[in-house]
């Protein structure tokens, strides 16, 4: 077949995984999906990453076909949002930027294949195999992946396709394969730039009830920012998808490619199109026009994440007092990313709007920035809406180079729980989360001092109170939040926090109390030296004073409150 009749265009043909709002399950093209949009309940894929992945391609066309909506954002982004795909405007609007732009989106093009480098080789021409496409299959430990033995020799276009975008967006860091022309290469090496952008975040993504919602919820216009911001706003002028600019070459983009004496510079990051299409790797898929057989993977544009947080949108962001050390500037942010051993509604008190919203400019920086899409959606205020919280992002190990975990978690919530017209819910929550995690400190004391009566190791025995403590919690606080809206009564919902809060706890401690030892039950007694006075002093350990001492602060904690006897 000549290679100018191989084709693959990911505008046309089926490679986009999704759920419809009927449960059925199909494979759609690019326009098919957004022409299906408001009957679309969400984008799967391989693996959960590919969601987050995908649905920022996804977004970056919104960008293209729709610009920042700059001047009029509020009236625009809501004519949009209220009145969907379906209306006539929007669907053209998207179809004609689609056809526009669709030569772009030709996997095997001669020119300018999508998401890759026409030409890209070494001085071998070597090429990987699949395993180095496949972001869960870690180097040598391919007992843990989604694909294995023949199956990663060959791989179909459409899941190639995937991992494609899957990959530049979260490409473990390490050594690359140096390409021909490329002039950072040194002995045939690419060495170490950082991980793919997005592998940077905590991915934050606000999904709605089908796609088109889920779309334009993570649409925020340059109006976002105001005066309060210091001036900062996208370039948006220079901001756009990859697909709308020049094709790339093996070599670094100049004003893209951040140079490391630049770390830090917001000018390098242009705006939210840019990030969402970034091209963090230089790539090429080997192929036989039926199949994908291998890909080589090189070094593209490096860009690092600090004081990124007036461009990329989809992550909140914490000051970082090391950072600001290391590059010696007086004001550093850096992406909150997730925890994968904390579930997502722990972190809920840095995405919610509180009292002080909006005062951090004012008052001096904030020690915390919510996303910037929670913000632009406090502008919008669409009142209450019921949203679905996605939380991605990865661990990576081995100085960034392998992938060692995942997260991906999701809260359902009410949209008001976390905007500033209703900013006494955001002190609500925050004192929820707070409660629980006292709580369970208090649950780990306790389980140490039972650990001490029996003349045991502490560490083990609290570290296992803890995991019992927010595995009991993680379902009746997903099932309270859920309930919260603007019509709630805050001291209402703060009381019936208590109620449930104050019964976990005490039934744990008994729990906990239940499963000690005699030698426990017995106590012992214990000397301590103060390192400073000298003096010492003996206090007796047992089960018994360990429930009381455990109770007195769980009542300190959370006061008494009517109805403590009700059943949960």
């Amino acid at each position: 077949m000549p290679a100018n009749d191989i084709s693959f265009n990911l505008m046309d043909r089926p490679w986009i995984p999704v759920t419809m709002t009927d449960g059925s399950f199909l494979h759609l093209s690019i326009k098919e999906a957004f022409a299906q949009a408001n009957e679309i309940r969400s984008i799967d894929g391989d693996i959960p990453l590919q969601r987050f992945a995908l649905c920022r391609l996804l977004l970056a066309i919104i960008y293209g076909t729709f610009g920042h909506l700059r001047g009029s954002g509020i009236t625009d982004w809501k004519t949009l949002f209220n009145d969907g795909v379906e209306t006539r405007n929007a669907c053209d609007a998207l179809m004609d930027y689609c056809d526009y732009y669709r030569n772009r989106f030709d996997l095997f093009d001669d020119t300018a294949p999508f998401y890759q480098v026409a030409g890209l080789h070494t001085a071998k021409n070597e090429v990987s195999g699949l395993e180095r496409l496949v972001l869960d299959v870690p180097n040598g430990e391919k007992f843990f992946t989604t694909r294995s033995g023949e199956g990663l020799a060959t791989m179909g276009v459409p899941e190639a396709a995937r991992w494609l975008v899957t990959l530049q967006a979260f490409d473990p860091s390490g050594i690359k394969s140096g390409a021909v022309g490329d002039p950072r290469v040194k002995g045939g090496k690419g060495y170490p730039i950082g991980v793919a952008w997005a592998g940077h975040l905590g991915g934050d993504l606000i999904e709605g009830s089908d796609l088109w919602k889920t779309l334009i919820l993570n649409y925020a216009s340059a109006d976002v920012f105001d005066a309060g911001d210091g001036g900062a706003a996208w370039s948006v002028e220079d901001d756009a998808p990859i697909w709308e600019r020049q094709p790339l070459t093996e070599q670094a983009e100049p004003g893209f490619d951040q140079p490391m004496d630049r770390t830090g510079e917001a000018g390098s990051f242009i705006g939210p199109a840019s990030l969402l299409t970034w091209q963090s790797r230089r790539v090429l898929l080997a192929h036989d026009g039926e199949t994908i057989t291998g890909v080589l993977i090189c070094n593209g544009d490096r860009l690092k994440p600090q004081n990124a947080h007036r461009y990329e949108t989809m992550t909140a962001w914490r000051r970082s007092n090391a950072q600001e050390k290391t590059l010696k500037m007086p004001l550093v942010y850096m992406p909150r990313k997730h925890d994968p051993a904390r579930a997502l509604w722990r972190g809920l008190p840095t995405l919610v709007a509180d009292e002080q919203a909006g005062k951090e400019h004012r008052e001096g920086p904030s020690e915390s920035l919510r996303p910037l899409t929670l913000r632009w959606l406090d502008k919008v205020k669409i009142g209450d809406f019921p949203v679905r919280l996605h939380s991605f992002g990865v661990e990576y190990g081995s100085n960034e180079a392998v992938v060692d975990t995942t997260v991906d978690d999701v809260l359902d919530l009410n949209l008001t729980v976390l905007s500033s017209q209703h900013p006494e819910l955001g002190g609500v929550v925050r004192d929820a989360v707070g409660m629980v995690d006292t709580g369970v400190q208090e649950l780990r004391n306790l389980a140490g001092n039972i650990a001490i009566a029996a003349g045991l190791p502490v560490d083990g025995p609290r570290a296992r109170a803890a995991d019992a403590g927010y595995t009991a919690f993680d379902s009746a606080f997903r099932q309270w939040v859920q309930g919260l809206d603007s019509d709630t009564d805050t001291e209402d919902v703060r009381q019936q926090w208590s109620m449930i809060a104050r019964r976990i706890l005490f039934r744990l401690g008994d729990q906990i109390a239940a499963q000690a030892s005699s030698r426990a039950i017995v106590g012992r007694d214990v000397t301590r030296r103060n390192p400073k006075t000298g003096a010492s002093t003996t206090t007796h350990y047992c089960v018994a004073l360990a429930e009381i001492w455990y109770r007195g602060k769980i009542n300190k904690l959370i006061p008494d409150v009517p109805n403590e006897g009700e059943n949960e």
